[in-house]
C-alpha cells in the first residue's frame, strides 16, 4: 500500500483526489471531461456556423487571414506564449518556494480546463495540481485572491489610462472618430469610479463590510427563488478579503503588479497586431486607439458566461472595433479577432493539455519515488 503523503502544511495527501496521487481518471471524471469538451465544441461550432455568418462575409474574412505573414504569425505566437509565462509568474511571486515550471504547468492545465468546462473549474484544477506539490490551502487562497483582485482592478482602471494616452498622442479613426471619444470618455468615468471605490474600500473596513451587505441583499432574493438558504457571511468575507489583499500587495505588490500589468499590456499589443496583420491599417487605427478599444472591450469580458468566454469575447471585441472603425473594416476586424482568440483561447487548450499530461507523469514518478511502489 502507498503511504499517505503529507503536503507542505501538514495535511494528509489522502484529502487529494486520486488523480493528484498519480491514479488514472475514473469513469465519472472521464465522462465529465468528454461532456464538457462536447459542450465547448458545440459553442465553437455555433460561433462559426450561426453567429459569424450573420456579421461577416467568410470570403472576405479568409482574404484577410490570407494576408498573414509567417514572420508576423511567429511574433504573435511568441507574445501569446509570453502572456502565459507572465500569468504563471504572478503566482510564484506570491507563493514562496513555488518554481516557475510547476506554476506554469498548473496555470496552463487550469486554463485549458476553464476554457472547456463551465464554472470555476480552472481554479479547482489549479488548486488540485498545486496542492499535490505541497502548496497549502492558505497560500493558494492568498495567491488566487491577490491575482484576481489585481487583475479586476486593472481591467477597470486600464481604459482611463489608455484614454489619456490616446488623447495625448493618438488620433481618431478615419471614420466615425466621435465614437472613439464617446468610448474613451465613458471608460474614463468608469475607471475613475472603480479606482475611487477600490481606494475607499482599502482605507475603510466598514465600507468593505457595507459592500458585503449590499451584495448579500442583492443575492438573497435570487437564492430564495432557487430554494437556497440565505447567505449571512458576506460582510465578514469582504472584510477578510480586504485584509488579505492589502497584505499581499504590501508584501508582493511590485512583483505582482509587474506580472499583471505586463500580461494586460501584451494582450492589448497582441490584439492590435492581429488586427493590423489582417488588413486594418495604422492610418485607420493608430496603436493608441487600438489599445484604447482593447481596454474597453476587455471590460465586457471580465465575467465569462461561457467556458473561456467563447462567443461572448469575439462579439464584444468585434462590436467595439467596428463601432469606431466603421463597417468598411468589419471583415478585417472579425479576422483579426479570430486570430487573437486562436492565440488566447485555443492555444491554452493545447498547451494546457500537454501540461496536464506532464503533471500526470511527474506525479506518478514522485509518488513512486516517495513510496517505492509503482502507481497503477
Amino acid at each position: 500500500m502507498n503511504r499517505p503523503r503529507k503536503a507542505a502544511d501538514g495535511a494528509p495527501a489522502s484529502a487529494l483526489p486520486a488523480e493528484a496521487l498519480g491514479a488514472p481518471p475514473g469513469p465519472r471524471s472521464v465522462f465529465l471531461k468528454v461532456l464538457s469538451g462536447a459542450v465547448s465544441g458545440g459553442l465553437i461550432v455555433l460561433l462559426f456556423l450561426a453567429i459569424i455568418p450573420k456579421v461577416a462575409d467568410y470570403d472576405e474574412v479568409w482574404d484577410s487571414l490570407a494576408e498573414l505573414r509567417p514572420s508576423t504569425v511567429l511574433l504573435m505566437l511568441a507574445l501569446a506564449l509570453l502572456i502565459r509565462v507572465l500569468l504563471a509568474q504572478a503566482y510564484t511571486v506570491i507563493t514562496p518556494g513555488l518554481p516557475l515550471g510547476r506554476s506554469l504547468i498548473a496555470r496552463e492545465a487550469s486554463s485549458a480546463v476553464s476554457n472547456v468546462i463551465p464554472g470555476p473549474s480552472g481554479t479547482a484544477s489549479q488548486f488540485v495540481i498545486l496542492r499535490s506539490w505541497g502548496v497549502s490551502v492558505e497560500r493558494f487562497t492568498r495567491a488566487t485572491i491577490g491575482v484576481s483582485v489585481s487583475t479586476d482592478v486593472l481591467v477597470f482602471a486600464g481604459p482611463g489610462l489608455a484614454f489619456v494616452l490616446w488623447a495625448l498622442v493618438g488620433m481618431p479613426a478615419a471614420k466615425d472618430g466621435s465614437h472613439a471619444w464617446a468610448f474613451g470618455l465613458g471608460a474614463l468615468v468608469l475607471s475613475v469610479v472603480a479606482v475611487a471605490v477600490v481606494v475607499a474600500v482599502g482605507r475603510s473596513e466598514r465600507l468593505a463590510a457595507g459592500l458585503g451587505r449590499l451584495g448579500q441583499a442583492c443575492a438573497n432574493p435570487l437564492r430564495h427563488l432557487a430554494g437556497k438558504e440565505p447567505v449571512t457571511t458576506w460582510p465578514d468575507r469582504c472584510v477578510a478579503l480586504r485584509t488579505d489583499t492589502l497584505d499581499v500587495l504590501r508584501n508582493h505588490g511590485w512583483g505582482l503588479m509587474g506580472c499583471i500589468v505586463g500580461g494586460y499590456v501584451i494582450n492589448g499589443v497582441l490584439l492590435v497586431l492581429c488586427l493590423w496583420a489582417c488588413g486594418i491599417t495604422g492610418a485607420e487605427m493608430p496603436f493608441t486607439l487600438g489599445f484604447l478599444l482593447y481596454t474597453v472591450g476587455r471590460i465586457a469580458t471580465i465575467v465569462n458566461l461561457t467556458p473561456g468566454g467563447v462567443g461572448v469575447v469575439e462579439i464584444a471585441y468585434t462590436a467595439v472595433y467596428v463601432t469606431v472603425l466603421g463597417e468598411s473594416a468589419h471583415d478585417a476586424v472579425v479576422a483579426g479577432v479570430l486570430v487573437y482568440r486562436a492565440l488566447t483561447y485555443l492555444l491554452p487548450i493545447v498547451t494546457g493539455a500537454f501540461c496536464y499530461l506532464v503533471w500526470r507523469l511527474m506525479r506518478r514518478r514522485e509518488v513512486h519515488a516517495e513510496t517505492g511502489t509503482v502507481v497503477p
